[in-house]
């Protein structure tokens, strides 16, 4: 059955890269940049997961690809179903763009900012490889340098000028020094937000040619990610000069390499024998973690706020199969979502299709600014919840929605012009649209 569900599973992500490469716009819409995601990130650690299963026994294996299966059938069907008009009703609104570009140079500078501090200081790291401490309030707020480049960027394109264009090239400074740290995510976000406000924009859609490109430079440069973290820490730049992609990729098909895929199957392993399903708690546990301050409020009162699980029977499960995570990896959003629902955690990909279709629609009206910067932050939430897990796709959906509905609030103002509308005037029934006289009066039809 594992060839099986994974011959199933590269038929379902091939269709909808066959759909992109006849009409390249559509790499813009949910259930297709999330089939590029899956052949990214999910294609080459399924092919290495069955060559070197490792810990994972063989029926593992199968229940994670056919996890998988169901999450891409989910996110292909999903995009099926009715939109939901009051996401386009809210998000459409005209706002003054002059406002809303002060509100993007104030969140730049918070990235320029938050940015400094963070280099000023001794970073502290928790045992699973993450931030811990003030770093993390930094990072938070640092973290506006992105939306202040859409800002900027789309300012620079909607109303070209030597000050919108200055501001645009500046916002796009800490996402480039962040990048060169070989952070995925922040060249997701930049290339994501380059691509959708040019198509907002202009309408035009990417070159042909250009998509596969990009699907396999990803492909090949995603498992050397951390041969280059190392090179770059020490400084070595003759050596990542000479980092050969290709031997790397070549390399993690054919040897045994840290998988988040075999970290899913394993997760999946543990939560099948023991049935200590978490029924949507991670996804409000997940939310009070990185929303509620410790630091401020107190690492007690942040636990009281958190649905408690004992989780006794996954750890008992995982200690029987002596296995633990890799440190700095992740449970991919197939993983983590059948840790909550089982198998019907794939729903919640069908759940972001419908979404992601609403929104879309709304962002394609000339003036919906919103619709249109949210679309674009929410799309690399969207991916994380592919390739990280599907808990953090709340927490940073709600990220982008409050600060940006903030700056919308801003630029939703009084100082708008105010239009009248004009109605029609009112005419009998019978006579509506008859012809009128040269005097005036109304000739009915007979």
């Amino acid at each position: 059955m594992t060839n099986f569900y994974f011959w199933i599973f590269l038929g379902l992500m091939i269709l909808p890269l066959v759909a992109v490469v006849w009409n390249p716009a559509r790499i813009y819409e949910y259930p297709f940049f999330t089939a590029a995601i899956f052949a990214i990130f999910v294609f080459p650690q399924a092919v290495s997961l069955i060559r070197f299963p490792g810990a994972a026994p063989a029926h593992a294996v199968q229940s994670a690809l056919l996890m998988t299966c169901l999450c891409l059938t989910a996110c292909l069907l999903g995009y099926k179903l009715p939109i939901q008009p009051q996401v386009i009703a809210r998000l459409s609104r005209g706002v003054n763009e002059q406002r809303l570009f002060h509100v993007g140079l104030i969140f730049v500078a918070c990235g320029y900012w938050f940015g400094h501090l963070i280099s000023a200081m001794d970073i502290e790291i928790s045992q699973t490889g993450g931030w811990t401490g003030r770093a993390t309030i930094y990072g938070f707020f640092q973290q506006l340098c992105y939306p202040g480049f859409a800002i900027c960027l789309m300012t620079a394109l909607r109303r070209p000028s030597l000050t919108s264009m200055l501001s645009a090239l500046a916002a796009a400074v800490v996402p480039m020094q962040v990048i060169l740290l070989e952070r995925r995510e922040p060249a997701a976000v930049l290339l994501v937000t380059l691509g959708l406000t040019i198509y907002f924009r202009r309408l035009s859609r990417p070159p042909r040619v250009l998509i596969p490109g990009i699907i396999l430079a990803a492909m090949l440069a995603i498992p050397a990610t951390a041969t280059y973290r190392s090179f770059q820490a020490e400084r070595n730049w003759d050596a990542i000069r000479q980092i050969d992609f290709v031997g790397n990729f070549k390399q993690f098909l054919t040897d045994e390499s840290i998988l988040e895929s075999r970290n899913a199957a394993m997760l999946i392993e543990a939560t099948s024998r023991s049935g200590d399903y978490a029924y949507g708690a991670g996804y409000w546990n997940h939310l009070v973690f990185r929303y509620v301050p410790a630091q401020i409020l107190g690492e007690g009162f942040k636990e009281s706020l958190m649905i408690r699980r004992s989780g006794e029977g996954q750890e008992r499960e995982f200690a029987t199969m002596d296995y633990t995570n890799p440190i700095g990896s992740t449970v991919t959003g197939m993983g983590d979502s059948f840790q909550q629902f089982g198998y019907w955690g794939c729903l919640f990909f069908a759940a972001l299709a419908v979404f992601f279709r609403s929104l879309w629609q709304t962002a394609l009206r000339p003036n919906a600014l919103f619709a249109q910067l949210l679309y674009m932050q929410a799309c690399t939430s969207a991916m994380r919840a592919v390739t990280h897990w599907t808990l953090d796709f709340l927490p940073g959906f709600l990220y982008s929605v409050l600060f940006l509905g903030a700056a919308m609030l801003y630029a939703y103002s009084s100082s708008l012009p105010k239009t009248r509308v004009l109605r029609r005037p009112r005419t009998h029934p019978r006579i509506r649209g008859s012809p009128r006289l040269s005097n005036g009066s109304v000739q009915e039809n007979s």
